[in-house]
């Protein structure tokens, strides 16, 4: 009988070991989100958001949408917003060029005769000042220790000893030797603005570098004053980070062919990309790679190019980044043009975002608040389609 009683306890033991094991083993395999990660568990490296600052980013999708119904102001928040801010980032990072020359990629290169300084509009810089020279590695050795504590963006830049000529660190050879070198980081980005936290960290770095290498340390800017600034650009991006769009809507209850959609639009100019999405390309202005886009009206269903006989679409939407985009209201006029060019071939009509018809004075009025935006941003010095302007309100555009 004890013995019965014994292989018993043995038998409820090695259920309770078995399950508690399963228990941790799928536990292990669950993929776990953001929230359910230590802080250590997270990639250091500058495209990462640490559980820190998640709460200091803007909200998914919050671009403002231009209206034509009344004379909005800029703070106003829309009803309606379109194509969320992720959707554009993956499809510009999409189109960048591939180099396929070898199956490794080589370093980065800088670009001939352009000069890489920090951008002190929406920077936070360090300067570390020195009659030189210092050798590239030793300078770069040190800075690479610490920077991947970092989350922004963050450069390390050196003026060449012989030549005066600015650069990238890591854009240049392991020979080139170095004066002044100047760290900068930058303050607000697509996820939002630096903290307190991560400001002191870049500058802990900026000290460790400048001991290593027996330099003094130049701040222009204050902590207080950075994080002051990191603000007044948050508040920049969340005024002006708009999206003007039209739609191409069926002027029959017939929704428009898929072949028929594929054909007006390579004639109005316009080429499919990643993402299954239509571009007009960017061939020769400053600003995003794409000055506008048009994209199928149901966000469910793509432009299949392997099946354009079984798509139909209900619309079309048409969109451009109205701070991404150098002059703004000149793409916007072509933007109408080509909707216009499109709706014509299709047998459609024009709608704003609200689907109410369009008409010539409701083009009008987008028109005058893509004009004010553009003003106002020019008169804060950081003008739509500017270098700056693409860090600020899509990195993965930058040049």
């Amino acid at each position: 009988m004890n013995l019965q009683y014994a292989l018993l306890f043995i038998g409820i033991v090695i259920v309770a070991v078995v399950a508690l094991t399963t228990y941790d083993m799928a536990r292990l395999r669950r993929p776990r989100g953001r929230d359910d990660l230590p802080v250590d568990d997270f990639p250091e490296d500058e495209t990462s958001v640490r559980p820190s600052v998640l709460n200091a980013t803007r909200e998914e999708g919050s671009e403002k949408v231009l209206r034509t119904d009344v004379e909005v102001t800029l703070e106003e928040k829309p009803r309606q917003e379109v194509l969320r801010k992720e959707i554009r980032q993956l499809e510009e990072m999409a189109t960048m060029p591939l180099d396929l020359a070898s199956r490794r990629p080589g370093p980065p290169k800088a670009k001939p005769g352009r000069e890489y300084l920090s951008d002190e509009k929406i920077d936070f810089v360090i300067h570390l000042p020195g009659e030189g020279p210092i050798l590239r590695d030793t300078a770069l050795g040190v800075y690479k220790q610490h920077e991947y504590k970092l989350n922004k963006a963050r450069h390390l830049y050196g003026r060449h000893f012989d030549t005066a000529h600015w650069s990238e660190l890591q854009l240049d050879s392991q020979s080139t030797q170095y004066g002044d070198l100047t760290l900068a980081i930058q303050l607000v980005d697509p996820r939002g603005p630096i903290d307190e936290t991560e400001l002191n960290v870049f500058i802990q770095l900026g000290l460790q570098l400048a001991d290593a290498l027996n330099r003094p340390t130049k701040l222009p800017q204050t902590v207080e004053e950075g994080l002051a600034r990191a603000q007044e650009l948050q508040q920049f991006c969340d005024t002006y980070d708009v999206i003007a769009g039209l739609l191409v809507v069926p002027a029959t209850e017939t929704a428009f062919p898929g072949q028929a959609v594929e054909m007006a639009a390579r004639h109005a100019g316009l080429e499919l990309g990643a993402m299954n999405i239509f571009h007009m390309k960017n061939e020769v202005a400053p600003g995003s790679r794409h000055l506008f886009s048009m994209a199928n009206l149901d966000e469910s269903s793509s432009f299949d190019p392997a099946a354009w006989d079984a798509i139909e679409s209900s619309g079309l939407t048409f969109f451009m980044s109205v701070p991404c985009t150098y002059h703004p209201g000149e793409v916007f006029n072509k933007m109408v043009a080509a909707a216009r060019e499109i709706a014509d071939t299709l047998g459609g009509r024009l709608q704003d975002q609200n689907r109410r018809p369009l008409a010539d004075k409701g083009i009008a009025v987008i028109q005058h608040q893509i004009g004010e935006i553009e003003e106002k941003m020019r008169a804060f010095g950081i003008p739509p389609g500017s270098e700056t302007a693409l860090k600020l309100f899509n990195d993965a555009a930058t040049p």
